[in-house]
């Protein structure tokens, strides 16, 4: 398995089960308490998105460790990042669209963080993917 495609699983993975548990540990909250404080929501916040960072910096330099002699690009991983690059974006943008235009006039506060938040997650979990699906098909898939 090439490099980049172990880091997209890797991220993949990550994305689904740290932010999965995120925002079932928020859900389960507003069952306990109705109203958690600022701190408790950004505590929760940020382990979420560390735990995300150290996994993403530990996987890249094991990357780099491991597979000196393949990192070389060619032109298949130039296309394979560049398509999957703009699938992501688009759905990020369409994601954002919505949680900057749309959630503020029904819903306030940390609701629009957490829908930020959850298409955020989609289209690096859509990028990911094409990713993945690019070098186990082909770049034609």
């Amino acid at each position: 398995m090439l490099p980049r495609e172990r880091f997209a699983w890797v991220w993949m993975t990550a994305l689904v089960v740290v932010l999965g548990l995120y925002f079932a540990g928020v859900t389960s909250m507003h069952y306990v308490h109705p109203d958690p404080s600022f701190l408790a929501r950004i505590g929760m916040l940020a382990a979420a998105l560390g735990t995300l960072a150290v996994i993403a910096i530990v996987t890249w330099l094991y990357g780099r460790w491991r597979d000196r002699d393949e990192l070389a690009e060619d032109e298949r991983d130039r296309f394979i990042e560049w398509r999957s690059s703009r699938i992501g974006y688009y759905v990020l943008l369409a994601g954002l669209i919505y949680a900057g235009m749309v959630i503020p006039f029904t819903q306030q506060g940390w609701d629009v963080v957490h829908a930020a938040l959850f298409f955020i997650a989609v289209a690096e979990i859509v990028r990911s993917g094409i990713i993945v699906l690019g070098y186990r098909r082909g770049w034609h898939a």
